[in-house]
Order: structure tokens, then sequence, then C-alpha cells
């Protein structure tokens, strides 16, 4: 299964928050299903959204590429350090984390 690829179906039918200050939000409310983050973002806030990933009881994936090719993935035009999937849409994107 390719990050990628099911990133695309996410962003064609279902919803993704960028920003680590709102994927912290969702996190600490529960709305999201899954928490994506670069391999190149600052490390105290990759543990970070781990440790309240892990807490809340929601999969954390740590994308192997840097947040320029994270952003390119989702189709923008800037670097994405983290992102939380709110709804998955029709891809197995979920399965990567396990």
């Amino acid at each position: 299964m390719n990050l990628e690829e099911e990133l695309k179906k996410v962003l064609k039918d279902g919803e993704i928050l960028i920003g680590v200050k709102r994927v912290k939000k969702s996190l600490l409310k529960g709305g999201c299903k899954m928490v994506i983050t670069a391999s190149n973002a600052p490390r105290d806030m990759r543990e970070d959204l781990e440790r309240f990933a892990t807490l809340s009881g929601i999969p954390y994936y740590e994308f192997e590429g840097t947040s320029k090719e994270l952003g390119y993935a989702c189709a923008r035009p800037f670097p994405v350090t983290s992102l939380a999937i709110m709804k998955e849409g029709s891809s197995n994107i979920l399965k990567l984390a396990s």
C-alpha cells in the first residue's frame, strides 16, 4: 500500500487537517482518525503529536519523506509537517498505521 495513492483518495472524497496547531486540537478533541508527520519535522513536535495520539488511541504514522514531499503528496504547493485524517473516504489509509 502506497501512502501517496491513499492520500489522493482521501483528498478526493475524504477530509484532512493540515498544520500542527489544528492537528493538536483535533487530537485533544478526539475528532481525527489518524495523524501523519514528515520525517524531517522537529523532533519535539513529532514526539508531542505521537504522545497525544497514543493517549487518545489514534493511529500515528511517520512519513518517510520530507515535509516538501508530504506537501506534494497532499497536492499542496507548500511543505506539510503534519496532517490529521478526519474522514478517510474510500481509501485504506488507516491500515498503514497497523
